[in-house]
């Protein structure tokens, strides 16, 4: 499992804030479920499998975080 941290999900409210996108529009943009990332962003899961770390990082990048 990988670790999604604090500052990752606050840089994922944020840009979804930004782009003003809903969950699930985000969710689909990054190829994971509306649920996961509604958890992610609570900081209520920060444990993922390999394939959702690497979407949520290039989903990251991407939108321009470092």
């Amino acid at each position: 499992m990988f670790e999604i941290t604090n500052e990752m999900s606050i840089k994922l409210r944020e840009i979804r804030g930004r782009n003003r996108s809903t969950l699930e529009m985000t969710a689909n943009e990054i190829g994971i479920s509306s649920k996961t990332l509604s958890l992610i962003e609570k900081e209520k899961k920060n444990s993922v499998r390999k394939t959702v770390y690497e979407k949520i990082t290039k989903y990251l990048f991407r939108e321009g975080w470092k």
